[in-house]
């Protein structure tokens, strides 16, 4: 295993840095911020469709928890696509994530019950979780150090962005009993021809028509195919490798999977992973309940609600714009560490406020400060890896085993609203982003301003110091 690591790496040229921007540089970006545009756009979509589809599949609130847990699965599985990337290429899994994603969504809106609508939604999220770590990974290798933190940053507004979109195109399909639209209308039809063809029980739901977006990132494909390169470094990385059958690399690969737990990796491993599962204790609950919060205890209807996720989400761009601004001055650590802390006092506001103005105040606070924290720790995981385990190490810590807390959280949260209701349920996860500020400031290193190769080297002389 080692020896293979080593004949990987020894051709690998120590200053595989891109100079400046380029003409390339802006086409890539645009490419990858479409997948982290459509990881907001479809997360939001199951939370503001959630009482839609579950009137219209018949699922009892206290079972919605379930299902949001079991789709979540689907992120954690898509760690097998990452351990891939770093043999076959961030180029050609980029295309089968993204093509995936488009058809396991389109397919929801065919879904006949709760099971299919689980499964599908599931499969969706293994491929859009694996296409946006690697647009963050694909940017971490191309831009150059000195544009890296910033360029990581603005890329995963792009998914706040698509919060923002979906709640402005949301109440175009979820009519509540408003007269229908043109828009609405054609996808319905489409909706109904689909499952004539297919042999299904006509089904009109409005929430089908919010699913069916999801085929829109089929267009990116062609751009994919004529316009991506391989990023330099892994092909650097992939000089000297000898060519052998598939299936051997396939072996090989998984048996070096279990690199990120080496004693020379295993502390960057282990921070990661605690970051991110003090993170999610809290988003995934969040996501999942603060919907039907709104609608069924403050009695919001689905335009207020709208409003509401806009307002909070344009303004939570805002905060991916201050950690691109701190990331680079303050440091990856003191920004990480700060907005930890103001996230977790948001999210507690956030479900003791029963107000209109407050529910605005506490949102926007909520999504700024999670938006800023998540975008220091995407940049964590990108960067303490050498090339040739980025993808696997990233899917460890932050696919796999960082999701353990999103998996679990929305499942015991739901077990306890019936004792203590959705707000307090969801408040008194509020201290695992404190607790990951305070894992940040003890453990996390600072690298700011270095390539990454001089951060292996920081890393490698302290492990073996």
């Amino acid at each position: 295993m080692w020896d293979t690591l080593r004949r990987v790496s020894a051709p690998i040229d120590r200053n595989p840095e891109s100079a400046r921007l380029t003409p390339y540089h802006g086409f890539l970006f645009f490419l990858l911020s479409t997948a982290t545009f459509f990881d907001g756009f479809d997360a939001s979509m199951m939370g503001m469709g959630s009482q839609h589809v579950r009137e219209g599949l018949d699922i009892a609130v206290e079972d919605w928890g379930f299902i949001y847990s079991i789709t979540r699965t689907g992120m954690i599985l898509s760690f097998f696509f990452l351990l891939f990337a770093d043999r076959f290429g961030r180029r050609l899994l980029m295309l089968i994530t993204v093509v995936g994603f488009a058809v396991c969504t389109g397919a929801t809106a065919l879904a006949q019950d709760a099971f299919q609508f689980t499964v599908f939604q599931t499969l969706a999220r293994i491929f859009l979780t694996a296409e946006y770590a690697l647009a963050v990974i694909v940017a971490g290798e191309e831009f150059p150090a000195r544009h890296r933190g910033r360029s990581i940053a603005i890329l995963t507004s792009f998914s706040t962005i698509g919060v923002v979109v979906m709640a402005k195109v949301q109440p175009y399909f979820l009519l509540d009993g408003d007269p229908s639209n043109p828009v609405h209308s054609a996808v319905m039809s489409a909706l109904v021809t689909a499952q004539g063809w297919l042999g299904l029980a006509e089904d009109a739901s409005d929430w089908r028509t919010l699913f069916a977006l999801g085929l829109l990132p089929l267009v990116v494909v062609l751009l994919l195919r004529i316009g991506m390169r391989e990023t330099k470094r892994f092909e650097v990385a992939q000089q000297g490798r000898v060519k052998q059958p598939f299936w051997d690399d396939v072996r090989e690969q998984f048996a070096n999977a279990r690199i990120p737990f080496q004693p020379e990796y295993r502390r960057r491993t282990l921070i990661v992973t605690l970051l991110w599962n003090c993170v999610h204790l809290v988003t995934a609950p969040a996501v999942a309940y603060w919907n039907i919060y709104a609608r069924g205890d403050l009695g919001f209807d689905s335009s207020l609600v709208g409003s509401i996720i806009f307002w909070s989400y344009l303004g939570g761009v805002g905060g991916h714009v201050v950690a691109a601004w701190m990331i680079e001055r303050v440091g990856r650590r003191g920004t990480c560490a700060g907005f930890y802390v103001v996230a977790g006092i948001a999210i507690v506001g956030l479900f003791q406020t029963t107000g209109m103005v407050g529910q605005y105040f506490w949102h926007i606070l909520t999504v700024a400060s999670f938006g800023a924290a998540n975008t220091a720790t995407h940049i964590y995981a990108t960067e303490l890896y050498p090339t040739e385990i980025r993808a696997t190490g990233y899917g460890w810590s932050t696919n796999l085993f960082g999701r353990m807390t999103e998996l679990i959280a929305p499942t015991i949260i739901g077990l306890m609203i019936p004792f203590l209701g959705i707000s307090w349920a969801v408040s008194v996860v509020g201290f695992g982003p404190i607790l990951g500020a305070v894992l940040v400031l003890l453990y996390a290193p600072e690298t700011k301003g270095m390539t990454l190769e001089e951060i292996q080297e920081d890393l490698q002389t302290a492990s073996s110091g």
